[in-house]
């Protein structure tokens, strides 16, 4: 994990628990992302994590998150990307550069899913502010329900 005060850190936990604590820290589940993404395009892989909606703080994997090869990229820090051989060259928007062994077309998709992920957050947001308060807690009152159904079965 790369800090912009303290630089590296080196942690003896998979980079998925630490990604898992930071969601449940902003009160989110990464379990229940996965179901909302299952639910919603069925057959993607290496799945964008979601750590916290409000701030946009989506997690990328470079390759399979079963891998310990894998690295995890906060997507809103991405500044740009470009391909260098057979690898990909991204630039933070801290001005750093990393060369990571992932084609670009590779990255490329996986910044495109997790372009998809946050539209729907935002989307959701967008159609949760716009309606009156009496709306909301219908909406509310659906979705609890529909887990409790979902919970049955």
């Amino acid at each position: 994990m790369t800090d912009k005060n303290k630089g590296i850190i080196y942690s003896k936990r998979t980079a998925k628990s630490l990604i898992n604590e930071s969601a449940l820290t902003y009160h989110y589940s990464v379990k229940g992302h996965l179901e909302i993404v299952k639910n919603k395009y069925p057959t993607m892989k290496k799945v964008p994590l979601m750590v916290n909606p409000t701030l946009s703080i989506l997690m990328i994997p470079t390759t399979s998150p079963n891998q310990n090869s894998c690295k995890w990229l906060n997507f809103i820090q991405i500044d740009q990307y470009r391909p260098t051989k057979k690898q990909t060259k991204i630039r933070f928007r801290n001005g750093d550069d990393v060369i990571l062994p992932i084609s670009y077309y590779t990255f490329d998709q996986q910044m495109s899913k997790a372009a998809k992920l946050i539209g729907i957050y935002i989307h959701q947001k967008v159609e949760y502010e716009l309606k009156s308060e009496e709306e909301k807690l219908l909406l509310i009152k659906e979705l609890v329900e529909e887990y409790y159904e979902m919970k049955k079965s």
